[in-house]
């Protein structure tokens, strides 16, 4: 299963960001294989819509 956590710093060990439309990154994990890839948030810096826009980049 690959799950998403919205995160500070781009790696597997970075503290999570609550601020799920505005974080820097998106982390995302294969949780069967611990491979992750970090996806920069290009909607952090957005001045309205960011949530949406975070959202719809990782659907």
């Amino acid at each position: 299963m690959k799950i998403c956590v919205s995160a500070i710093e781009n790696s597997l060990d970075a503290q999570v960001d609550p601020r799920f439309g505005r974080c820097p990154y998106f982390v995302i994990v294969d949780s069967e294989t611990l491979q992750f890839e970090a996806i920069p948030n290009v909607a952090s810096g957005a001045m309205s819509g960011a949530g949406i826009q975070a959202a719809q980049t990782m659907a």
